[in-house]
């Protein structure tokens, strides 16, 4: 029922704008700016919120095994960003001379990008065994140590 009465929603709103377009294009004379005008541009704004309605109607009447799937999808999705993630901690590593640190800049930022990679493993490990309601965690502590390292080092690079 709900999804009929937003499809009527949509199909008026469609008439509506097409209507309005085809107007302003017979009332001649004017110059095309190539600027859409406020209503056109709030008509898409409300399209596309329209459309993300109808999506999360459509993910109210998912099957536990359809949100199984989308869930594993992303899972596999963020599992792979954190492979690549630990791959890059070997290029920071290998940057560090061109940042001119002292031995104990250097041990810390060695221990930050160590613990950096074990965090990316960690969070590889979760995604594989599909322990999705761990992955907000991992990530704030993959977040934590990002923000330390970018306090610490960031403004080195500039030098």
């Amino acid at each position: 029922m709900k999804t009929l009465y937003l499809s009527a929603i949509v199909l008026i709103l469609s008439a509506c704008s097409n209507q309005s377009n085809q107007h302003a294009h017979l009332e001649g004379g004017r110059i095309q700016t190539g600027q859409p005008a406020l209503h056109a541009v709030r008509d898409n704004q409300l399209r596309e919120l329209m459309d993300r309605m109808d999506n999360l109607m459509q993910e109210r009447f998912m099957t536990e095994q359809q949100l199984d799937v989308e869930r594993r999808k992303y899972s596999r999705q963020i599992g792979e960003a954190a492979r690549n993630l630990a791959a890059n901690v070997e290029i920071m590593i290998a940057a560090m001379p061109g940042l001119q640190l002292n031995a104990g800049e250097q041990t810390a930022f060695i221990a930050l990008a160590n613990k950096l990679r074990e965090e990316m493993r960690q969070l590889q490990l979760i995604t594989e065994q599909n322990h999705i309601d761990a992955i907000p965690d991992s990530l704030h502590e993959i977040n934590t140590t990002c923000t330390s390292c970018h306090a610490l080092f960031r403004k080195l690079e500039a030098r």
